[in-house]
């Protein structure tokens, strides 16, 4: 029987993608001990943006740090700390932090760690989705 748990994201290794962007995976089946939703903490560096992608399920952002500009097939918004987006599967979704220097910070939200690229990059460097800052 699963039991609960709680994560401090202040003590999750992240994993860095490039010297654009981190994510620290903060839940998932495995951590969680029975199904769940994915939680990753994504940050952006100033200046920098992510690539577009498309995913099959709906994911939803939520802007913790910073302004972006979030692009959603041929539409571009604002996209500031506190607001909230959601990303049905199929929309071709990608960021651009708007500040040079500062990092922009948020959450994502999806179903299956099958959907996520980053999670299997996680899982082949590490051989885990999860892995704290004391851990090699």
């Amino acid at each position: 029987m699963a039991t609960g748990k709680v994560i401090d994201p202040a003590r999750v290794k992240p994993f860095v993608l490039d010297e654009s962007y981190s994510s620290k995976l903060l839940t998932d089946d495995d951590v969680a001990g029975t199904p769940a939703i994915n939680i990753n903490e994504g940050t952006l560096k100033g200046g920098c943006s992510t690539g577009a992608g498309v995913h099959e399920e709906t994911e939803l952002y939520y802007a913790v740090k910073g302004e972006a500009i979030l692009h959603l097939d041929d539409e571009s918004h604002a996209f500031n700390a506190g607001m909230v987006a959601v990303i049905p599967g199929g929309v071709r979704h990608s960021l651009d932090n708007k500040s040079d220097v500062d990092d922009f910070v948020l959450l994502t939200f999806w179903q299956k760690a099958d959907f996520n690229g980053v999670h299997h990059l996680r899982k082949e460097a590490w051989g885990t989705s999860f892995r704290t800052i004391d851990e090699e």
